[in-house]
């Protein structure tokens, strides 16, 4: 084999094994270089929060694969924790430990610039509404992502509550890159139920949580 035919397929392999995995129309370039994780909670025999026929861990895929687009048309490297509905549990004893484990190790073999874990919250109240940040305080960075993204929601939505710190969740204790998560609204109300599931309200969601974070960047 000649060197010209040897640079051919070597050069074929780079761009092949560089592609991403989702087509996405190229919007601008001001993420490229970021590299993130996208976490969508619960999965499998976890179905997470529900609302009668509205199951969270579906809806929280539905929306991360919407985001992973989103920042790849900006021009970032995007991974996701699972891709369809399965949780990365190995064993059924713990199974919950075991999957948040599992995600925690993930974004931590990826060592991304960001993660972000979106999941829909719940309450014994129906009044309760709104998305919220939460963010723990095992990386210095995760407040200032909170913020600055909680800050740039509220002026775009109304129904954006503040961010709050939570020591309490097991995985993001684990995860040593900077990252917050999301809860993009409350499936228990009526209101916010509703949206989630507008898929025009979804696509503006989507949007604003990407403009959030290339405007964290952008500082």
């Amino acid at each position: 084999m000649n060197k010209y035919k040897l640079l051919i397929i070597i050069c074929f392999f780079l761009v092949t094994i560089s592609m991403p995995k989702v087509t996405a129309v190229v919007k601008n370039l001001n993420l490229l270089g970021k590299t993130i994780v996208l976490d969508a909670g619960h999965g499998g025999k976890d179905e997470g929060a529900s609302s009668g026929k509205i199951k969270e861990s579906k809806l929280n895929l539905i929306l991360v694969k919407k985001l992973e687009k989103e920042l790849i048309s900006r021009g970032a490297t995007v991974y996701l924790t699972r891709e369809d509905d399965n949780d990365l549990s190995t064993t059924t004893i713990n199974r919950k430990r075991s999957d948040l484990y599992r995600r925690a190790q993930y974004i931590n073999k990826i060592s991304p610039d960001m993660y972000i874990s979106l999941h829909l919250n719940s309450s014994p109240s129906p009044s309760w509404r709104g998305l919220q940040i939460f963010y723990t305080n095992n990386n210095k960075e995760n407040k200032e992502i909170a913020l600055s993204l909680t800050n740039y929601l509220k002026e775009k939505l109304s129904n954006t509550r503040e961010a709050k710190k939570d020591s309490t969740y097991y995985m993001y204790k684990h995860i040593k890159s900077p990252g917050v998560l999301i809860e993009a609204g409350f499936i228990s109300n009526p209101s916010d139920n509703y949206l989630l599931r507008d898929e025009k309200y979804q696509n503006k969601l989507i949007t604003l949580i990407a403009d959030s974070i290339e405007n964290y960047y952008q500082k």
